[in-house]
């Protein structure tokens, strides 16, 4: 039995999911900076920014199979929103003092926000690395 995993290309899934990244990192630092640390809460709407990984993993891939190069999407776009999930863990204290009472809240949206992320950039990227493929094959 051979592994999926063995034959994708890792470069291609870190490099892309890290390139998407660095842009919402640096805004978010940015406008923080700038005394606007609340941007931070608008990271499920920088989810989207895994529609585009979904693009460039299916155009880039060397990948030989279409369920390489989607499962290849689906793993950055997961990476992303992993990433985005970390920077939202970071930036959530610069919001303000967390008082004793809040930890608890603090700690599940943070976990909530880690998992969602992950799903919903992995969701995004295969969909769009999907409908790529599909697309492809009836041309």
């Amino acid at each position: 039995m051979s592994n999926p995993f063995r034959h994708l290309d890792h470069r291609l899934i870190l490099e892309t999911a890290l390139r998407q990244f660095i842009p919402w990192l640096a805004m978010v630092v940015l406008v923080s900076l700038a005394g606007y640390p609340g941007v931070i809460c608008v990271t499920p709407m920088a989810w989207l920014i895994a529609l585009r990984v979904g693009n460039i993993c299916v155009t880039r891939s060397t990948s030989a199979e279409s369920s390489q190069r989607i499962l290849e999407a689906a793993l950055a776009g997961g990476l992303l929103g992993l990433l985005q999930g970390i920077l939202f863990l970071v930036f959530i204290t610069f919001l303000g003092p967390i008082q004793a009472s809040e930890w608890t809240r603090t700690i599940v949206l943070v976990v909530i926000q880690l998992i969602l992320g992950i799903l919903a950039g992995a969701g995004l990227s295969f969909f769009t690395a999907y409908l790529n493929e599909q697309r492809c094959k009836s041309n």
